[in-house]
């Protein structure tokens, strides 16, 4: 992989980082506001799409390859930032419905950890990140 081309992939990870640290900041924020009122705190499913794609972009995508530099001449890094992109995606629509925004409305009752249809968007897309990883290492 050219410079110009680690210095993108570093870039696109980067932003994944920053912004699954942000997401995770303002949703653990959430859960000691609801655990200050006495209610039930959990670790929506949802958001552990943002914890491994934060964890895939900061290693694969930026620490590993700075680290060792033969890496930056493979397609791990840009893999790495791809999967962690379709898993950001996921988040959107898994956050959505595990607050029955989407795919849920016509449940009632107290949520559920994880939410049906969230859960099944987390394995879908978890699924996709795979896919998608896979396919970004093959030349």
């Amino acid at each position: 992989m050219a410079n110009e081309e680690m210095g993108v992939v570093a870039s696109v990870a980067s932003i994944v980082v920053g912004f699954g640290a942000t997401i995770l900041v303002f949703r653990i924020q959430r859960e000691l506001e609801m655990r200050n009122r006495g209610e039930a705190t959990w670790i929506a499913r949802a958001d552990w799409l943002i914890v491994i794609a934060t964890t895939i972009a900061g290693f694969a995508g930026l620490i590993l390859p700075l680290s060792i530099p033969q890496l930056q001449y493979t397609p791990l890094p840009s893999a790495a930032c791809a999967s962690a992109v379709a898993l950001l995606v996921g988040y959107v629509f898994a956050i959505l419905a595990h607050y029955r925004l989407i795919f849920g409305r016509t449940r009632s009752g107290p949520r559920e950890n994880p939410e049906p249809a969230e859960s099944a968007l987390f394995w879908c897309f978890l699924a996709l990140a795979v896919v998608v990883f896979i396919l970004s290492l093959t030349p």
